[in-house]
């Protein structure tokens, strides 16, 4: 098939536009930048430099393709980044949308993300079913990653073959989110004494891209499929990760008040001095949830396969500490 990622420069987009090659598919990326990385122009593919929001550049890239995946968006939970957010989450994948439905390309795979879906009552695990119920919270990546895929939706009513895929926080060799790397060096080295009280829905790279490419072939248009490996509260994630990194494991339950107080200080004092804060109130806020999903449909319908957390953790800890 030929085959057009959007966000292949990504951790995922370029494990997924790797995979692809390898099964034989013709690929090629788009992106802001010049290239999508050496080791992918190295493995044949081709890359169009351009902003996805731009609809003649949308339009000329997806002319003629099989399908599409959609992986570009932006992360972040810093408010400073709201209009960027909205840009690259909802205009970026409205426009890509409409140039897929333009183009007739035949199948679309938009990447989405439980951030997106909303947070399950306390006690239960959460399905596709659920309605958003974090508008008005402040949580920015969150409230566009919804409006992202209620974009897809629209499209796939007007006809367009697309699905939404729905991981959650996702481990693999490539990761680019410096806090993960600084999780697995702390607990390594035995100094992260404290856990939040929540908990989430964790993934692995591999399975979320081998489920990615079963997409093309499997699963229904108009749907959204949670891509999950396991639920974990952080401090059972946290004694999993000691045990495979022979760590001390984190004792102290650090209450919300002080979490979300200390998100709030760090980006007040790392406005002032015109840097990323390394903690926000969003991600103190959401830590102290159980963010929990059942990925049952993605198994049925996808042939999804989930990879034990400390088989994942075992396979990722060399990556994340030597990085």
């Amino acid at each position: 098939m030929d085959i057009l990622v959007t966000g292949a420069s990504g951790f995922i987009g370029s494990r997924l536009a790797e995979k692809l090659i390898d099964c034989g598919h013709t690929v090629s990326t788009c992106g802001r930048q010049y290239t999508a990385g050496s080791r992918l122009y190295s493995l044949g593919a081709k890359h169009h430099q351009g902003d996805i929001c731009n609809p003649e550049f949308v339009n000329k890239i997806t002319a003629g393709k099989d399908a599409v995946f959609h992986l570009a968006g932006l992360v972040s939970y810093r408010r400073a980044d709201y209009d960027k957010l909205f840009t690259t989450n909802v205009i970026g994948t409205k426009t890509v949308m409409q140039g897929c439905l333009q183009n007739g390309v035949g199948r679309v795979i938009h990447m989405g993300s439980i951030a997106g879906m909303g947070i399950p009552n306390e006690g239960e695990i959460g399905t596709e079913e659920i309605k958003y119920n974090l508008q008005g919270h402040g949580l920015y990546y969150c409230d566009t990653k919804y409006a992202g895929e209620q974009e897809v939706m629209k499209y796939a009513a007007q006809g367009l073959s697309v699905l939404a895929l729905n991981p959650g926080i996702t481990f693999g060799d490539g990761d680019t989110h410096p806090h993960h790397h600084t999780i697995f060096r702390a607990m390594s080295s035995g100094w992260l004494l404290g856990y939040p009280a929540g908990g989430v829905m964790f993934s692995d790279l591999e399975d979320v891209v081998d489920t990615c490419i079963k997409a093309l072939d499997h699963g229904r248009s108009g749907q959204r499929y949670v891509l999950g490996s396991a639920n974990m509260t952080f401090k059972n994630a946290a004694d999993e990760l000691a045990t495979v990194l022979g760590g001390r494991k984190p004792q102290l339950a650090i209450p919300g008040w002080l979490s979300e107080g200390a998100g709030i200080l760090c980006e007040s004092i790392c406005s002032t001095l015109k840097r990323k804060s390394p903690l926000t109130w969003q991600v103190a806020w959401l830590s102290q949830r159980k963010i929990f999903f059942s990925s049952q449909k993605a198994i049925e319908e996808l042939g999804h396969k989930q990879t034990s957390f400390s088989d994942t953790l075992r396979r990722v800890a060399p990556f994340y500490l030597n990085q």
